[in-house]
């Protein structure tokens, strides 16, 4: 759904106290034949053009991919991802700035107290090094008040899910790292803006969801992630829908900027990189190939003919 950048930038969030222990990283197995992969095929289109459902972190062991992922690869001369890669910098440098409150302004009063007490007592941030301290610092809670609460969450389960499962092996860098080779067509369904504001421009209410999320299912995401990757090296998008039937209960709206909301911009996008003629490959997280109001299901409404392969 959303894509990682290649290298860190800000705070880490470290897990301490009470026993809360961080997410266990993903096991994966080495790449072997499936019947079906998160790659799709627009048939009648003038020139080849396939929709790759991608997952952002992947292990080595994982490589190489199945046959479909190298023929988008191989057929393909333009490459869209859901931002731009080639404007990672500028990505990076826009989401930290939105993950923090105006001055004047931080997270004490934009979240309940009793959780704010909880995070000053079980949370350490760890300070990245600087050029007079030869160890990064550890600090308390408060060191860090201004950021937002959507962008604490992530950075609790972010560096446990990537810890063996990098997200410099994810499918999105694998087609990116191809396209840079071979010197083709690279670009983006969202502007930079677009992508950053998908968490950027969350409520306080819906990120302080997001954070109780991540605290009080820690014991869970391993499982959760290893179904997902399970279910995508199938090509199960049944099963990578049924995975986010949570989240879409008990957070309907947050479950749908992410994805269905998303699609819905993304359908007029795709339909005139169709028009073009161009050999092309669109790359976004597979469960926007998932689902009732899928990218695959809104495009067969428009009457285009689509195939898995």
């Amino acid at each position: 759904m959303f894509l990682p950048t290649r290298r860190s930038c800000g705070i880490w969030i470290a897990l301490v106290l009470l026993g809360l222990m961080p997410l266990s990283a993903i096991a994966v197995s080495p790449a072997h034949k499936f019947p079906k992969c998160c790659v799709w095929r627009v048939v009648n289109s003038e020139a080849p053009f396939y929709l790759v459902g991608s997952i952002h972190a992947l292990s080595n062991k994982d490589y190489p991919l199945p046959g479909p992922y190298d023929l988008a690869v191989k057929d393909s001369t333009r490459f869209v991802f859901e931002f731009d890669p080639t404007r990672a910098d500028e990505f990076e440098k826009k989401f930290e700035a939105a993950a923090k409150y105006p001055r004047g302004q931080d997270i004490g009063s934009k979240i309940d107290p009793t959780l704010l007490s909880w995070l000053r007592q079980n949370i350490l941030t760890v300070q990245p090094d600087s050029p007079r301290e030869k160890h990064p610092r550890v600090a308390g809670f408060d060191s860090e008040l201004r950021y937002k609460p959507w962008w604490i969450a992530q950075h609790l389960a972010a560096p446990a899910s990537y810890s063996k499962s990098s997200a410099s092996h994810g499918l999105d860098n694998y087609f990116v790292d191809h396209a840079r080779i071979a010197r083709k067509e690279i670009a983006g369904l969202e502007s930079v803006d677009e992508h950053v504001a998908v968490m950027g421009g969350m409520s306080d209410r819906d990120g302080e969801f997001m954070l109780r999320d991540a605290l009080s299912q820690p014991g869970d995401g391993a499982k959760e992630s290893s179904r997902m990757y399970k279910a995508w090296r199938r090509g199960d998008t049944d099963a990578l829908w049924a995975g986010d039937a949570r989240l879409r209960k008990e957070a309907p709206s947050i479950a749908a900027r992410l994805v269905e909301n998303r699609n819905v911009k993304w359908v007029p996008r795709i339909e005139a990189e169709l028009k073009t003629g161009k050999p092309t490959a669109i790359v976004a997280g597979a469960l926007h190939f998932s689902g009732p109001r899928s990218v695959i299901a809104l495009l067969q409404k428009r009457g285009y003919t689509i195939e898995q392969l």
